[in-house]
């Protein structure tokens, strides 16, 4: 699948981390913890369903402590991960 093509050419664990300037206009409006996002960018699970060829990829990831679910939107490019959009949402 092409999915798994994009993560084993640019391995996330690894990869360089850049933020679309959109990403800085919410963050005032959702609080969002960068760190979190990064994180669940290096170890959230795939969500397929909103993920689109050639490169647009959706990482969930839950923290438990929090009660927390940070849903990121990236896309993957030759050396580096972009995040386009993240958001929290409460409980899983």
């Amino acid at each position: 699948m092409w999915i798994e093509e994009l993560d084993r050419r640019l391995n996330r664990k690894k990869a360089e981390i850049t933020f679309d300037p959109h990403l800085f206009d919410r963050k005032k409006y959702w609080s969002l913890d960068l760190d979190k996002v990064g994180e669940a960018i290096r170890t959230g699970k795939i969500f397929e369903e909103k993920c689109e060829e050639p490169n647009k990829i959706c990482l969930k990831r839950y923290f438990g402590k929090e009660n927390i679910t940070y849903t990121v939107i990236v896309r993957y490019h030759k050396n580096f991960i972009e995040v386009k959009t993240a958001w929290p949402t409460i409980g899983r």
